[in-house]
């Protein structure tokens, strides 16, 4: 049975999944997902599931905070291994970063995630003001390519959005519309299945100005939400 803080500890990073956590407690708790990594790691899980059953499930799952195995030798390398392949994302925002987003709304989701097991930088967009929610990512740390994240929407939407070094492209992905550009040291490809053409690369630019270094949150949130309204349904 899990202790009266892991309880608490859960409640407050639901109430941050949703965007319900005061700022105060907002700032409290983002030093804590910086340093604290089971924490982080039961945040990320929590993400991940309320994306994939969306913002009309009743309830949170039961889950625990997760913790590491204390094994020795290649069982250990293996535990750490299967951790990094359950979470999606671990946040690490600073407080300053949590306040400045209460101008946006409430209803308005991060503009970005940062992943802690890849080269310092490396961001997954945010769209779900778009209306599409990251439902799978696959991270492959030292592969071509180092990620590859998939948004699905209400309508038969789907993007994949790929990441690798520069100079060291991965395989052609098929698609119906398709968005590259560079930041840093890393490539960045945001690949369409059906889109409409004019809502793709709305959703482009937005996905881009994400990974920029200092992002503008708010022209991102506007094109987002251009992208969502009238938004027609996807042709695979």
């Amino acid at each position: 049975m899990a202790s009266n803080r892991e309880q608490q500890d859960l409640l407050r990073l639901n109430a941050l999944v949703d965007g319900e956590l005061p700022p105060a407690e907002r700032a409290e708790l983002a030093a804590r997902l910086a340093v604290e990594r089971d924490l982080a790691r039961a945040y990320a899980t929590l993400a991940r599931l309320k994306a994939v059953v969306g913002e009309s499930a009743d309830e949170v799952p039961d889950i625990s905070l997760p913790m590491m195995p204390r094994r020795r030798g290649w069982h250990r390398v293996a535990a750490v291994a299967a951790a990094l392949a359950v979470v999606i994302a671990i946040v690490l925002y600073a407080a300053n970063d949590f306040l400045a987003r209460d101008a946006e709304g409430p209803n308005e989701a991060p503009t970005a995630i940062t992943l802690a097991s890849l080269p310092p930088g490396t961001t997954i967009p945010r769209l779900d003001t778009a209306g599409l929610k990251l439902f799978n990512l696959d991270i492959e740390p030292g592969h071509v390519p180092i990620f590859t994240a998939r948004y699905r929407g209400p309508h038969g939407c789907q993007l994949d959005l790929r990441a690798w070094p520069v100079g060291e492209p991965p395989p052609p992905l098929d698609g119906t519309s398709h968005h590259r550009w560079t930041v840093g040291d890393l490539t960045y490809e945001l690949v369409a299945h059906g889109m409409p053409a004019w809502r793709f690369e709305i959703i482009a630019d937005a996905a881009e100005l994400q990974t920029e270094l200092n992002p503008d949150q708010y022209h991102i949130n506007k094109r987002l939400r251009q992208a969502e309204y009238g938004a027609p349904p996807c042709a695979g």
